[in-house]
């Protein structure tokens, strides 16, 4: 009898695609401090480098999915012009600040180039086109930590925290940190006093590498094997940081609530009435290492267990089987960097597109899906509204926002109509005084007589006149 993969391989030999969900890492950029003990960033900024990897991987992209001759194209999606009802932009605003909504930005050019065809004719029958050549404008949408938790599960998180100090007292990291004092011996010379620690290999590491893609001076200086140990320290820093030994632990949180995110995009993909076929989630490095421990990838691909360099993908792909069987398959692919292609990796052991409610059923258990359940698993009280998902947060802003400007519209209304009664009272009470204080006329006893020039004068019966 045949084994399962082998039949679901069969299956998905001559598949199509119904859509893709993209994760990228943001493009260069310099320098980004991180505190080793609990990763609240610092300053950074975009580089132009940067903007061009992020743009050359759009490219990319746009070759493998949008072109009608690639094996991937996403059947039936337009190519030529954005139709923004087939896809949706999530982008990290946290730590790395508008890194990585200028990377998205730039992969969109990349992805929907400038095209003439972007116009519109007016009544007056003149023909205007878009900015740039036909510049097309795909909505993004920003994802602020301290409303949604979804892409950034990892900065005031107790647990997490704790799970930090926990792999620093390891006994494994006690080893590595001991192996590696004659490297943090020689680099201080070339870190300009930055605690040469493990603890602080990332930071370590990041500032070597910015500074040699930046800085001729210090290009010629830094002896060539230092970034290479540099960078196989924070490998090692990281993956402890971003990972857990168990499905599901503590460490995956970033991969956990990247996970909510991916499953509710699936969703709507393979929905036939939904018009969704395109996601790109814009992010940091943190997700990927956490999503390849969680999905259980390193296992057979061991050499993920690291930091993705920038500009990095990992995509996953909703096929329909051929007939007789038309279920629906997920693959996942990796690139590395701006170097190579596409890599295909398989998830919980299987080698071979996997079934979507396969991929469900086992994923399931470790997705955090809610501000409440991220508050529940940090352990900590969250300051954002933890009552609803993460999807839910932009309906809740408006709804109160709503509310809050109903409710200053009565009150201020109200205020109105206290104080014109005030002031109503006010002005009557002042009229009751003024009128009491005009003088009475008083009429005093016998006939009045008028004094006036008795040649203009007209007389009134019973009047009398005494002449001047």
């Amino acid at each position: 009898m045949a084994d399962a993969s082998d039949l679901d391989a069969a299956a998905v030999a001559d598949s199509q695609v119904l859509g893709v969900i993209v994760i990228a890492r943001n493009g260069d950029r310099v320098e980004y401090y991180q505190d080793p003990k609990t990763y609240e960033g610092g300053v950074t900024e975009t580089t132009a480098l940067g903007e061009v990897e992020s743009h050359q991987l759009g490219s990319v992209l746009r070759s493998e999915y949008l072109s009608p001759t690639s094996p991937s194209y996403i059947d039936g999606m337009r190519s030529d012009l954005v139709d923004n009802s087939e896809i949706k932009v999530r982008v990290k605003n946290g730590g790395e600040g508008t890194v990585i909504f200028d990377s998205a930005i730039a992969l969109l050019q990349g992805l929907y180039p400038p095209n003439p065809k972007n116009k519109i004719v007016l009544a007056n029958d003149s023909v205007v086109t878009a900015p740039l050549g036909g510049y097309q404008y795909v909505p993004v949408e920003t994802v602020e930590p301290s409303n949604d938790r979804s892409l950034e599960s990892w900065t005031d998180c107790p647990a997490f925290e704790k799970h930090i100090s926990e792999f620093y007292a390891s006994d494994e990291f006690k080893a590595k940190e001991k192996d590696a004092q004659p490297f943090f011996n020689s680099v201080k010379d070339f870190v300009f006093g930055r605690p040469t620690t493990l603890e602080n290999a990332w930071n370590l590491y990041d500032y070597i590498n910015s500074e040699l893609t930046h800085n001729k001076t210090y290009a010629y200086r830094l002896p060539p094997t230092l970034v290479e140990t540099a960078r196989g320290l924070a490998d090692f820093h990281e993956n402890g940081v971003f990972s857990d030994k168990q499905s599901g632990g503590i460490g995956n949180i970033a991969g956990r609530t990247m996970l909510h995110t991916v499953l509710k995009a699936l969703e709507r993909v393979a929905f036939n009435d939904d018009p969704l076929q395109f996601m790109l989630v814009e992010t940091g490095y943190q997700p990927f290492i956490s999503l390849f421990h969680e999905l259980e990838i390193v296992k057979e691909h061991p050499e993920l267990q690291a930091i993705p360099d920038f500009a990095s993908a990992f995509a996953i792909e909703l096929r329909r089987g051929s007939p007789p069987d038309v279920r629906d398959f997920l693959r996942f692919r990796f690139k590395n960097g701006t170097g190579g292609g596409f890599k295909t990796v398989y998830v919980y052991g299987r080698h071979a597109d996997i079934p979507l409610t396969e991929f469900i059923y086992k994923a399931k258990g470790g997705v955090i899906s809610s501000n409440k359940q991220w508050a529940q698993v940090c352990g900590g009280s969250s300051f954002i509204n933890s009552e609803l998902g993460f999807v839910d947060q932009i309906t809740y802003a408006a709804t109160h926002q709503t509310l809050y400007t109903v409710a200053f519209a009565f009150v201020t209304f109200l205020s109105l109509f206290v104080l014109r009664s005030v002031f109503v009272r006010v002005v009557k009470a002042t009229g009751e005084k003024i009128k009491n204080l005009r003088p009475k006329k008083v009429r005093l006893e016998g006939e009045e007589i008028l004094n006036v020039d008795a040649s203009s004068a007209q007389l009134l019966p019973d009047e009398k006149i005494r002449r001047v």
